[in-house]
Protein backbone atom coordinates (compact mmCIF):
# COMPACT_ATOMS: atom_id res chain seq x y z
CA UNK A 1 0.00 0.00 0.00
CA UNK A 2 1.17 3.49 -0.65
CA UNK A 3 -0.19 6.90 0.66
CA UNK A 4 -1.48 8.66 -2.33
CA UNK A 5 -3.64 12.32 -2.72
CA UNK A 6 -5.22 13.41 -5.56
CA UNK A 7 -3.31 11.98 -8.08
CA UNK A 8 -3.95 12.57 -12.16
CA UNK A 9 -6.19 9.36 -12.25
CA UNK A 10 -8.63 10.77 -8.82
CA UNK A 11 -9.85 13.97 -8.77
CA UNK A 12 -12.30 15.16 -6.50
CA UNK A 13 -15.49 15.71 -8.80
CA UNK A 14 -14.36 12.33 -10.73
CA UNK A 15 -12.79 11.41 -13.91
CA UNK A 16 -13.01 8.55 -16.16
CA UNK A 17 -10.40 5.95 -16.75
CA UNK A 18 -11.29 5.18 -20.52
CA UNK A 19 -13.34 2.60 -19.41
CA UNK A 20 -16.38 4.55 -18.73
CA UNK A 21 -15.97 3.52 -15.18
CA UNK A 22 -15.45 6.41 -12.71
CA UNK A 23 -12.62 6.69 -10.13
CA UNK A 24 -13.37 8.57 -7.36
CA UNK A 25 -10.80 9.50 -4.52
CA UNK A 26 -9.27 6.71 -2.32
CA UNK A 27 -10.29 4.02 -4.84
CA UNK A 28 -6.54 4.03 -6.33
CA UNK A 29 -7.11 0.22 -6.58
CA UNK A 30 -9.21 0.94 -10.11
CA UNK A 31 -12.19 -0.43 -8.93
CA UNK A 32 -15.19 0.43 -10.59
CA UNK A 33 -18.15 2.60 -8.16
CA UNK A 34 -21.17 4.08 -9.48
CA UNK A 35 -21.64 7.67 -10.71
CA UNK A 36 -21.95 8.84 -7.07
CA UNK A 37 -19.13 9.81 -4.81
CA UNK A 38 -19.09 8.45 -1.65
CA UNK A 39 -19.47 10.73 1.49
CA UNK A 40 -16.62 11.24 3.69
CA UNK A 41 -18.79 9.72 6.49
CA UNK A 42 -19.14 6.26 4.58
CA UNK A 43 -15.22 5.82 4.32
CA UNK A 44 -13.50 4.30 7.45
CA UNK A 45 -10.33 2.35 7.60
CA UNK A 46 -7.42 3.08 5.96
CA UNK A 47 -9.15 5.48 3.02
CA UNK A 48 -10.59 7.78 5.87
CA UNK A 49 -6.94 8.78 6.36
CA UNK A 50 -5.70 8.93 2.51
CA UNK A 51 -4.52 5.32 2.14
CA UNK A 52 -5.57 3.94 -0.70
CA UNK A 53 -4.59 0.63 -2.53
CA UNK A 54 -3.12 -0.27 -5.66
CA UNK A 55 -4.24 -2.04 -8.73
CA UNK A 56 -1.36 -4.59 -8.30
CA UNK A 57 -1.52 -4.91 -4.16
CA UNK A 58 -2.06 -7.74 -3.17
CA UNK A 59 -4.74 -8.12 0.14
CA UNK A 60 -3.37 -7.78 3.81
CA UNK A 61 -4.41 -9.96 6.72
CA UNK A 62 -6.81 -7.65 7.71
CA UNK A 63 -8.90 -7.81 4.15
CA UNK A 64 -8.27 -11.80 4.49
CA UNK A 65 -9.82 -12.12 7.99
CA UNK A 66 -14.08 -12.56 8.20
CA UNK A 67 -15.10 -9.52 9.96
CA UNK A 68 -16.59 -11.20 12.92
CA UNK A 69 -13.46 -12.36 14.03
CA UNK A 70 -11.82 -8.85 13.72
CA UNK A 71 -13.34 -7.39 16.99
CA UNK A 72 -13.81 -9.93 19.96
CA UNK A 73 -16.29 -8.39 22.83
CA UNK A 74 -15.66 -9.52 26.54
CA UNK A 75 -20.05 -10.27 25.92
CA UNK A 76 -18.60 -12.93 22.67
CA UNK A 77 -16.05 -14.70 25.57
CA UNK A 78 -17.21 -17.53 27.24
CA UNK A 79 -17.34 -17.35 31.12
CA UNK A 80 -14.39 -19.25 31.43
CA UNK A 81 -12.31 -16.88 29.78
CA UNK A 82 -13.21 -13.89 31.71
CA UNK A 83 -12.25 -15.36 34.54
CA UNK A 84 -8.34 -15.04 35.59
CA UNK A 85 -6.25 -17.99 36.56
CA UNK A 86 -6.34 -17.62 40.28
CA UNK A 87 -10.25 -17.11 40.98
CA UNK A 88 -10.41 -20.40 38.81
CA UNK A 89 -8.38 -22.34 40.99
CA UNK A 90 -9.93 -20.59 44.21
CA UNK A 91 -13.64 -21.61 42.64
CA UNK A 92 -12.25 -25.23 42.43
CA UNK A 93 -10.84 -25.77 45.40
CA UNK A 94 -14.03 -24.11 46.97
CA UNK A 95 -16.27 -27.05 44.93
CA UNK A 96 -13.64 -29.42 46.28
CA UNK A 97 -14.15 -28.41 49.66
CA UNK A 98 -17.74 -28.40 49.77
CA UNK A 99 -18.24 -31.76 47.84
CA UNK A 100 -15.97 -33.06 50.71
CA UNK A 101 -18.03 -31.45 53.51
CA UNK A 102 -21.29 -33.06 52.06
CA UNK A 103 -19.72 -36.54 51.70
CA UNK A 104 -18.67 -35.73 55.16
CA UNK A 105 -22.10 -35.36 55.88
CA UNK A 106 -23.07 -38.66 53.96
CA UNK A 107 -20.82 -40.63 56.02
CA UNK A 108 -22.28 -39.00 59.65
CA UNK A 109 -25.63 -38.97 58.65
CA UNK A 110 -25.26 -42.50 57.48
CA UNK A 111 -23.31 -43.70 60.88
CA UNK A 112 -25.86 -41.82 63.06
CA UNK A 113 -28.98 -43.40 61.34
CA UNK A 114 -26.86 -47.14 61.85
CA UNK A 115 -26.65 -46.28 65.63
CA UNK A 116 -30.26 -44.95 65.63
CA UNK A 117 -31.21 -48.28 64.21
CA UNK A 118 -29.29 -50.63 67.07
CA UNK A 119 -30.67 -48.22 69.48
CA UNK A 120 -33.93 -49.13 68.67
CA UNK A 121 -32.97 -52.95 68.58
CA UNK A 122 -31.66 -53.07 71.63
CA UNK A 123 -35.20 -50.86 72.94
CA UNK A 124 -36.63 -53.40 71.21
CA UNK A 125 -34.89 -56.34 73.23
CA UNK A 126 -35.26 -54.52 76.55
CA UNK A 127 -39.13 -54.53 76.13
CA UNK A 128 -39.34 -57.98 75.26
CA UNK A 129 -37.64 -59.11 78.25
CA UNK A 130 -39.18 -56.54 80.63
CA UNK A 131 -42.44 -58.26 79.47
CA UNK A 132 -41.09 -62.00 79.77
CA UNK A 133 -39.82 -61.31 82.96
CA UNK A 134 -43.19 -59.32 84.30
CA UNK A 135 -45.20 -62.63 83.27
CA UNK A 136 -42.73 -64.54 85.25
CA UNK A 137 -43.19 -62.37 88.03
CA UNK A 138 -47.20 -62.16 88.05
CA UNK A 139 -47.28 -65.90 87.12
CA UNK A 140 -45.69 -66.67 90.92
CA UNK A 141 -47.24 -64.29 92.91
CA UNK A 142 -50.76 -64.98 91.25
CA UNK A 143 -53.40 -65.90 93.04
CA UNK A 144 -53.43 -69.69 92.09
CA UNK A 145 -49.87 -70.13 92.97
CA UNK A 146 -50.75 -68.27 96.46
CA UNK A 147 -53.96 -70.28 97.10
CA UNK A 148 -51.69 -73.37 96.53
CA UNK A 149 -48.83 -72.31 98.85
CA UNK A 150 -51.02 -71.44 101.26
CA UNK A 151 -53.25 -75.06 101.44
CA UNK A 152 -49.58 -76.70 101.69
CA UNK A 153 -48.92 -74.45 104.66
CA UNK A 154 -52.13 -75.79 106.20
CA UNK A 155 -54.43 -73.48 106.11
CA UNK A 156 -57.87 -73.30 105.72
CA UNK A 157 -60.16 -71.63 102.46
CA UNK A 158 -63.26 -70.47 104.21
CA UNK A 159 -66.15 -68.24 103.09
CA UNK A 160 -67.78 -67.81 106.62
CA UNK A 161 -66.37 -64.77 108.53
CA UNK A 162 -69.01 -64.65 111.52
CA UNK A 163 -72.59 -64.98 112.80
CA UNK A 164 -75.02 -64.61 110.64
CA UNK A 165 -77.06 -61.07 110.38
CA UNK A 166 -80.61 -61.50 110.40
CA UNK A 167 -83.03 -58.39 110.17
CA UNK A 168 -86.11 -58.08 111.68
Amino acid sequence: MSRRRDTTHSKTNGTSNGTGNVLWPGSGDGAPRTSRPPRSADRSGPEADGWTRHGTALPGWADLEPSTNRKRTASDDTFLQNVSTGRFALVILAVAGLFTLYVGHVHATTDLYNQLQQAQKANQQLHLKHNRLEGAYDRRTGPSVIYERARELGLRESVSYGAPITVE
